[in-house]
């Protein structure tokens, strides 16, 4: 689920950056007359109470007793951006107007006669434009990033293959929908362990203490127990330290990694093909979790510079106050120095972002405030040039941008419970030394044959990830993999444009828009199935159909298979083809019927960086997709269909754009997102460097 809206294309040119935070609509916005010149504005939600003022903290002239030029441009290009019914909401602005523009909203805010504020806030609100433009510098990386799953992108029988070669996927649909022995009740101990979270751990209640006795109580047969009851104990007395919440996040991963099998030999089941269920090595850890006894053992040590310092039985992370805050600082930049001194500064800010995800345990969701959220900032900025934390960062990220959307706590109507424990509790284990190493076991040479790609986004980060099929040169069995390439981006880079920050860095991306096969020598892969790409170790194939891939090729290839802390039921991505189904629409949810029992249909997946749309998944008689579990439910997200265009065969791919395009839509995105990044490239080029 996206729990925040994505941003909306717009032009850069005047405001090159605006955001809804800490309270207040604020922004950058251009002098017009010196690119070294802009001007910082705000308005508070509530009072309306604004602000304007150069980089330097000079005032505006325009801003005497009313809202300058640089403040009513912000609120339109915010408008914009969000979409003038967030922007209201956001400011607390109330209009005559069932549907407000930038204009009535501005009106409304200036009739309120409000008040002019100071400038302090100018200076934060710069430096979070300067970190804003700071993600074109960062260099995108070809190794994969499995938390992206958590963030999707903006926007009868089934027949076998038709050589008759293949399974009957549909003879089989019903394992999909059938009961899943003891599901419900590890389901139940995750859940109750969850709603511990909303309420947070500074003052346990019974209630949040009989959800930690239950986390106990389910991994009590494991190597866990002893671990995790201790943490249990301590939490619900309220002197949890961080190893404690290591080891509760630990304990609920165990928990949905034993989901997770079970609902990978369901899927099994259904394609007719092996391998998904396995695990692959790695880490040794509890119940497979990734993290060892020595790790949980060592998770709540004294670390200098920044780190958590010593934890004790109070949980004391570096002298957080009652309220939770903590007191530990991380200066950004990048690495320097040794290897040694690099190891000693990747240690710190581990140990750094596990001081603030505990004081987020602290804290609860309801607990959240601005103050809290701000408290990764540095850590995240300090982590995203280190080629090993990246992954960890590109999570908290993501994680901090969705509590800060939704700030205060204490007001949210709808907390989204589970999607907020799964970031959290993995960020917690990707904290621990070596968590989030997964280096190349091997080596891959032969005919890679794409299915599709599947796209991840959150405010600051995409993927782009290509399913394929290998065939291995010597002969062996084929089976799945999947090659990524990722890159930071600012907000404001989205849809098509999502393409040029990748395009440059992965050649497989233009074969799988143009349905092209790769031949691989010696391309380092992972013991789960991820591609290490390199272009050096490929080059551009005989033309390959997916669709013929699809139901030649897939039925014999072997799943992939699980990284021990990837066992995690959002992370169920199972190449399907489906085909001979009957689509059924109800209102804005689409279904596939498959051999008489309904399958959910994902489109809200289907990014709007292709030209694959819900309408043409609706209007489809074959389908590649990724079979997901979500809701309690199985269900499909497409990759490409075979539908019909003014009486035409034709398949639509989401990936279709990714090598570049010639449709007028693409083109036009495309060259908005070039306009966008040339922009910010000027802005980065100046004030970056000066």
């Amino acid at each position: 689920m996206r729990v925040t809206p994505p941003a909306r294309p717009r032009k850069l040119a005047k405001v090159p950056f605006v955001e809804l935070a800490d309270g207040r609509l604020q922004g950058v916005v251009s002098s017009g007359s010196d690119i070294g010149r802009v001007y910082v504005s705000s308005v508070a939600a509530g009072t309306y109470e604004f602000a304007c003022s150069t980089n330097n903290n000079r005032p505006c002239g325009g801003a005497r007793g009313t809202f300058c030029n640089h403040i009513r441009a912000l609120v339109g290009e915010a408008v914009l951006q969000y979409g003038a019914g967030r922007v209201a909401r956001y400011l607390k602005a109330e209009t005559a107007a069932e549907e407000p523009d930038a204009q009535a909203l501005t009106d409304a805010m200036t009739a309120a006669r409000p008040p002019q504020g100071d400038t302090t806030a100018a200076a934060p609100v710069f430096s979070r434009f300067l970190r804003h433009l700071a993600y074109l510098e960062l260099a995108p990386t070809t190794a994969p990033l499995p938390e992206m799953q958590w963030f999707p992108p903006t926007g009868s029988a089934a027949g076998g293959p038709q050589d008759g070669s293949g399974p009957d996927t549909g003879e089989r649909a019903d394992a999909l929908t059938g009961t899943v022995d003891g599901l419900d009740e590890v389901l139940a101990a995750v859940d109750a362990f969850d709603q511990v979270l909303v309420a947070g751990l500074l003052r346990p209640r019974p209630a949040q203490a009989a959800g930690l006795s239950g986390l106990a109580r389910a991994v009590a047969g494991s190597p866990l127990a002893d671990r995790v009851a201790e943490a249990a104990e301590k939490a619900a007395a309220g002197s949890a330290a961080e190893d404690h919440f290591v080891a509760l996040a630990a304990a609920r991963t165990a928990l949905l990694g034993s989901v997770h099998d079970a609902l990978a030999a369901r899927a099994e089941e259904v394609t007719g093909r092996s391998g998904g269920g396995a695990t692959a090595p790695g880490p040794d850890g509890p119940d497979g979790t990734g993290a060892s006894k020595d790790d949980l053992d060592g998770a709540g040590g004294s670390v200098e510079a920044g780190g958590t310092g010593g934890s004790g039985e109070s949980g004391s992370t570096g002298g957080p106050d009652e309220s939770g805050s903590t007191g530990g600082s991380v200066e950004a930049g990048g690495t320097g120095g040794s290897d040694e001194a690099d190891e000693q500064r990747a240690a710190n800010l581990l140990a750094a972002a596990r001081s603030w995800l505990s004081d987020l345990a602290r804290r609860g969701w309801q607990g959240l405030d601005h103050d809290v959220v701000a408290g990764s900032a540095q850590v995240v900025s300090a982590m995203l040039p280190v080629p090993g934390l990246r992954r960890l960062a590109v999570l908290l990220d993501g994680f901090a941008a969705e509590l800060a959307a939704s700030c205060p706590g204490a007001a949210l109507e709808r907390i989204p419970v589970r999607r907020w424990a799964d970031l959290w509790a993995r960020a917690t284990l990707l904290t621990l030394p070596g968590a989030a190493h997964a280096p190349a076991t091997g080596t891959a040479t032969g005919r890679l044959l794409p299915l599709g790609v599947d796209v991840q986004e959150h405010a600051t980060a995409v993927q782009a990830q290509v399913h394929a099929v290998f065939e291995p040169a010597d002969g062996a069995a084929p089976r799945l993999v999947r090659a990524s390439v990722s890159a930071p981006k600012p907000d404001t880079v989205v849809g098509a444009g999502l393409w040029q920050l990748l395009r440059p860095h992965m050649s497989l991306l233009a074969a799988a828009g143009e349905g092209r096969a790769m031949e691989l020598t010696g391309m380092p892969v992972t013991a789960e199935g991820d591609l290490l790409w390199s272009d050096v170790h490929a080059r551009p194939g005989e033309p390959a159909d997916p669709f013929a891939t699809a139901r030649v090729a897939l039925p014999a290839a072997a799943d992939a298979v699980a990284a021990p802390l990837d066992r995690h039921p959002a992370r169920l991505a199972v190449p399907v083809f489906l085909e001979g189904y009957a689509v059924r629409q109800d209102d804005d949810a689409l279904t596939f019927t498959v051999a008489g029992h309904p399958l959910a249909v994902d489109t809200g997946r289907v990014p709007a960086a292709g030209p694959l749309t819900p309408g043409a998944v609706a209007r489809s008689g074959a389908c590649i997709g990724l079979l997901r579990w979500d809701a309690g439910t199985f269900g499909v997200q497409p990759l490409a269909v075979e539908t019909t265009v003014r009486k035409k065969a034709v398949a639509v791919h989401a990936g279709a754009w990714a090598g570049g395009t010639t449709d007028k839509a693409g083109v036009r995105a495309e060259k908005a997102a070039t306009d966008a990044v040339k922009v910010l490239r000027e802005r980065a080029g100046k004030l970056l460097r000066t």
